[in-house]
């Protein structure tokens, strides 16, 4: 498996393109649609698939614009995608709206050789893309590096966040942690380190 990760958007946000077994998945299509594409034209990848973590905008700019009919997504932020204020859009000046068509993933479902965590707490649809055999863990917007997603925006719960995030405490702790935002980290450093209060 070979990751590349972008950082995107007003909120330099973590965009992750991901090859592996001849399919291509990108999962956060950030703002900049062109950058994306970029790199998928240098390393002659064709796009076969789009999930997003959870359905905020600054996590999404970039999907109308990508060559793929459907985005993949946990149920429970269906209504985010196309309503700017429940997807923040509207709070930053940039409406935005999903033009794609939806394909659902729930709890413990393959998608692309991942595992899907259903990881509510940031959002009701928070989902992680954990892949045991390479160690990694794309985690969203629910585990930074020595932190976690804001609780305070429609739809977030900070019970439910501390439920998820100890779930993924269990991880196994050489697993790398790929987030939404800034750097990546490791399941044991943030066993030792984080700050989840």
């Amino acid at each position: 498996m070979e990751i590349v990760t972008l950082t995107l958007g007003p909120l330099r946000t973590n965009c992750s393109i991901v090859r592996r077994n001849g399919r291509t998945l990108v999962v956060d299509p950030a703002a900049d649609a062109k950058a994306i594409l970029a790199v998928l034209d240098q390393r002659g990848w064709k796009l076969d698939a789009v999930a997003l973590t959870h359905a905020h905008f600054d996590h999404m700019l970039a999907l109308n614009d990508l060559p793929v009919s459907e985005v993949y997504l946990h149920p429970m932020d269906l209504m985010q995608l196309r309503d700017p204020a429940r997807n923040l859009s509207a709070r930053f000046g940039l409406p935005f709206l999903c033009r794609k068509s939806t394909a659902l993933l729930e709890d413990g479902a393959d998608f692309e050789g991942f595992t899907v965590l259903h990881t509510p707490g940031h959002t009701p649809g928070s989902i992680c893309f954990y892949d045991e055999a390479e160690s990694v863990l794309l985690s969203g917007d629910t585990m930074f590096c020595g932190g976690c997603g804001r609780v305070d925006f429609p739809g977030g719960d900070g019970k439910a966040m501390m439920e998820s995030l100890g779930r993924l405490l269990t991880l196994p702790e050489s697993t790398t942690v790929l987030p939404g935002h800034g750097c990546e980290t490791t399941i044991g450093r943030e066993k030792r380190g984080g700050n989840y209060a």
